[in-house]
């Protein structure tokens, strides 16, 4: 009976300890694999750092909008077939809302049918350009995937990417 109680609890010390390695393993995964995420803006957008291109577009209002005369600017360049714009468009809608003095420039990659809805939301907090995938906008700055959201300096540098528009640093008082 001696021997069977030994089992048992080290049976149930190893099962602990296995446990434990797991919880170590899983954090480890989880953290390698959110830096993995952010990388992978890398390839959808210009380089963090780079220099936007000049650029004049005309919104779905009519308005005329340039790359100076946006200034300080937050971007999200959506597709009106993908699932993850869908999912993302109310964050980048609550940031957009608290932009504070940026400007908020979205960029919807289809034609005006498609795109509607979208357009819709986005439509009292952001400027909002339509334009085909091959457009200025998407050109410029380099665009090959959706969503991909950034911020763009008042001198036209483009100082963040990110694939979650809540996760961009736009300060305390932007954060969502």
């Amino acid at each position: 009976m001696p021997v069977l109680i030994a089992a048992v609890v080290l049976l149930g010390a190893l099962c602990l300890l296995n446990l434990l390695l797991t919880f170590g393993i899983v954090r480890k995964l989880r953290a390698r694999g959110d830096r993995h995420f952010d990388a992978a803006v890398d390839d959808l957008v210009l380089p963090t750092g780079s220099a936007v291109p000049d650029f004049a577009a005309v919104t779905a209002a009519g308005e005329r909008v340039t790359r100076d005369g946006l200034g300080e600017t937050l971007f999200g360049f959506f597709s009106p077939d993908c699932g993850a714009c869908k999912e993302r468009l109310p964050t980048f809608v609550a940031v957009a809302a608290k932009a504070n003095g940026r400007s908020v420039l979205a960029v919807l990659h289809g034609d005006a049918d498609e795109t509607r809805e979208q357009a819709a939301a986005l439509a009292g907090v952001a400027h909002v350009v339509v334009e085909p995938e091959d457009g200025p906008l998407g050109l410029g700055l380099a665009v090959t995937g959706y969503p991909v959201f950034g911020l763009i300096a008042a001198d036209g540098t483009l100082t963040a990417t990110g694939l979650d528009p809540g996760k961009l640093p736009l300060g305390r008082a932007l954060s969502v």
